[in-house]
């Protein structure tokens, strides 16, 4: 039929494209959870596809990205902790890529371009915190020049260039500031501090090139997202029609640091509802804690359901994630992930210290690698919890770490170490592994949700996880002679069929969702 969508060209495993002309299409292929190679497709009489990049390092992976103006295409190869920039012009597309900087051990970088100028989001320099330097084209790093430095131990949530300003939003004291940059004065001329109920920060969209404009959203766990606008001539904070301040109010939201076994002091957000009665409110504690990452605070609107049903939420920011800054994630990776688990402990306790909860009112909930740090307390403070639901996690560090045929197992060293080559990391992953530290001893109750086809998460490992689990707590309770209701309740849920953390249909995320709170709703005795 006329005016029908017909199929041209079918590419599969596609993870990043980006339209170069209104011909050629440039994309990456994901394959084996590895993305390294970079293709040029053109559609014109005949179609044909070209290899443009192909990134030979294991350790790195590739994606594009097209800079605000639409002049070039960036071609970025990132490993965990180091970064390299190809550039393809747009207007003369089969030229080969030109290099930006050679990748330097530590650095990472990421590049727009304006007016001829190239704008560089790098951690080069002292301190190596993320910083915006400015380069002719076809200039190395000595000729970087930094306009702008992420105070310290801030966090660098998202960078906006607009037609003649570029906007940073930053995590400052766990509230959510923005830093308004001047590019032609290359200066900062105003900094706003963003409402106090708010954790979480989306862009609406990429903004035009020129405008001077920007939308975004604001949210929490407990708040949907709200659209804000921010003009900067105007220096003018605008939030959606219908929006009530009054709605931010109805949870109450207290932010707090617990200071760690080595004095370090590390954030905690609780969010509550009602001020009598806390110690004997259900507790759930969130932790993530790797690879540089915030502890995801999005809204979710069983954690709304949670709260208005009297329960407390506590969001531990520990060493390992990215809430404080680069440092923050250096001092919880590779021989100093212990940091992390004190910090957990040091959180649960103040929460608890504070008055909110008690250990048998206490679940903690993690997904992801998130898992190694609620797994590892699961095995160190039994006594800190009730319940623990956990969602993919990772949980035997070093078996995985130890096999290199795995897909990610190299990628990965630089976050885990690398114990078949460096004993003092294969003694500090078997600290406070998961898998490697189950003992008999009195367990809290555990659900864990599992996903068919994960790669990232074998299932077989879960398996040989739970089998060593309920062995240990059955050793405990048969040699201690317990009473039958003493017996933990260790339970593995697998979605047939989902992926990583993700379940393939809204019904099957209501289920689970609905799965894991009859759980602590039972394990809680509620």
């Amino acid at each position: 039929m006329e005016g029908q969508p017909r199929v041209v060209c079918s590419i599969p495993n596609v993870f990043s494209c980006e339209w170069v002309t209104d011909n050629v299409l440039f994309h990456t292929r994901q394959d084996n959870l590895q993305c390294r190679s970079v293709y040029a497709a053109e559609f014109s009489r005949e179609s044909t596809t070209r290899l443009v990049y192909h990134e030979k390092d294991p350790r790195f992976f590739v994606d594009l990205y097209m800079t605000r103006d639409h002049r070039f295409l960036t071609i970025n190869s990132n490993s965990k902790t180091c970064a390299e920039v190809w550039l393809v012009d747009c207007s003369a597309p089969y030229m080969p890529p030109a290099l930006v900087q050679n990748r330097l051990p530590g650095v990472i970088y990421h590049v727009e371009h304006r007016n001829g100028c190239l704008y560089i989001l790098t951690t080069y320099g002292e301190p190596a915190d993320y910083k915006l330097m400015t380069a002719p084209l076809n200039s190395d790093v000595q000729q970087w020049k930094p306009i702008y430095r992420v105070p310290a131990e801030s966090r660098l949530l998202d960078m906006e260039m607009l037609e003649d300003y570029c906007l940073m939003f930053l995590r400052q004291k766990n509230e959510l500031h923005m830093d308004v940059i001047s590019l032609s004065r290359e200066a900062v001329i105003g900094s706003l501090k963003l409402p106090a109920w708010a954790c979480a920060l989306q862009p609406e969209s990429r903004p035009e090139e020129r405008t001077s404009t920007i939308d975004f959203y604001l949210e929490s766990p407990v708040h949907p997202p709200v659209m804000f606008a921010y003009s900067v001539p105007d220096k003018k904070l605008s939030v959606e029609a219908g929006y009530s301040r009054e709605e931010s109010k109805t949870c109450h939201l207290v932010r707090m640091n617990a200071k760690s076994k080595d004095g370090t002091l590390v954030p905690v957000t609780v969010f509550y509802k009602a001020e009598s009665g806390l110690r004997d409110r259900p507790l759930l504690v969130h932790v993530y804690g790797a690879y540089g990452m915030d502890l995801n605070m999005s809204f979710k609107a069983e954690k709304r359901m949670l709260v208005e049903d009297g329960w407390i939420l506590a969001y531990c920011h520990v060493r390992g994630g990215g809430e404080l800054g680069c440092n923050w994630h250096k001092q919880g990776n590779l021989e100093k992930k212990q940091n992390g688990l004190d910090d957990l402990e040091a959180c649960i306790v103040h929460v608890h210290g504070r008055g909110f909860s008690q250990p048998s009112r206490t679940a903690l909930e993690a997904a992801s690698a998130g898992g190694v740090l609620a797994g590892a307390l699961y095995n160190s403070r039994p006594w800190l919890l009730q319940a623990m639901v956990l969602e993919a996690p990772f949980l035997d560090v070093l078996t995985t770490m130890m096999d290199p045929s795995l897909p990610l197992t190299i990628e990965e060293h630089e976050e885990w170490g690398s114990p078949q080559t460096n004993v003092q990391h294969y003694r500090a992953i078997q600290a406070y592994c998961p898998y490697q530290n189950i003992t008999p001893q009195n367990y809290p109750s555990v659900l864990i949700t599992a996903y068919e086809n994960d790669q990232r998460v074998a299932l077989s490992g879960l398996l040989r996880y739970m089998k060593k689990l309920r062995t240990a707590a059955l050793c405990h309770f048969q040699r201690s002679a317990l009473p039958d209701w003493r017996m933990p309740n260790i339970l593995l849920d697998v979605q047939p069929g989902g992926s990583h953390c993700d379940s393939l249909s809204w019904e099957d995320s209501l289920k689970k969702v609905a799965t894991h709170l009859a759980f602590l709703h039972k394990e809680l005795k509620l």
